[in-house]
């Protein structure tokens, strides 16, 4: 599975930590990676992990949907990124699982809406066990595939 990860936020803080984690965790599992972000220190810590492409250093959502080559899953883990999800699972038909920082309030404006409602599904920020990432995402590209007794 060749797993997409955008992330523009501008600080490299816990968080940022959180996700070189889940990054590395990710690769010792044999999972190809493609990375987008926004912060160039992160970009640069990594850089330094074998087996992961580091894209542009981006500010866009737009930017950062139009960098992403053709991968399996993308992992949207911020809300700037949202629209980048969105984008790719209307036009590519890629399924995109987004990082949950809070719960989804009714009074979301309609793109907020549409990115969480064509979301495959959410990774609490808590939830830190790679294995559980490793499973939305498998249920996020499985549930684009048809099924064989359709065909």
């Amino acid at each position: 599975m060749y797993i997409g990860h955008i992330n523009l936020a501008e600080s490299f803080n816990g968080a940022g930590e959180h996700f070189v984690g889940l990054i590395e965790s990710l690769r010792q599992h044999a999972f190809e990676q493609y990375v987008l972000v926004r912060n160039v220190d992160l970009a640069k810590r990594l850089d330094l992990v074998d087996g992961v492409t580091v894209g542009p250093v981006t500010r866009s959502a737009v930017t950062a949907y139009c960098l992403m080559p053709a991968v399996d899953v993308i992992h949207i883990h911020d809300t700037k990124s949202a629209s980048a999800g969105l984008l790719s699972i209307l036009t590519r038909g890629v399924p995109y699982v987004m990082t949950r920082r809070s719960e989804p309030g009714n009074n979301m404006n309609p793109l907020t809406t549409a990115v969480q409602n064509r979301a495959a599904g959410f990774i609490d920020e808590d939830q830190i066990a790679v294995g559980d990432h490793i499973e939305m995402y498998r249920r996020a590209v499985d549930s684009l595939r048809v099924p064989t007794m359709l065909l």
